[in-house]
């Protein structure tokens, strides 16, 4: 049980974080800050912004949402099991 609940925490959390690299893409800073040409760059450029302006601000809020949906999954497995 300890196992399962461990891979769901670090599911939720690469979940949680490719939501906040998507929505860090959208984000106009990123366009001002890290102008792209081609693909290769604009590759490097969004994981250089996610890493150094995305992860700072958001990770309090990644880690506390995967223990948030990693608790309910409990609550609801416990549940499940009892009925």
């Amino acid at each position: 049980m300890k196992n399962n609940i461990l891979k769901v925490f670090s599911t939720n959390i690469m979940i949680l974080s490719l939501i906040a690299y998507i929505l860090g893409l959208t984000d106009s800073a990123f366009r001002q800050v890290y102008p792209s040409e081609d693909g290769f760059s604009y590759l490097i450029n969004s994981i250089q912004y996610f890493v150094l302006w995305v992860l700072p601000y958001w990770w309090l809020i990644i880690i506390g949402g995967a223990l948030l949906l990693t608790f309910l999954y409990y609550i609801l497995k416990k549940q499940q099991s009892n009925s």
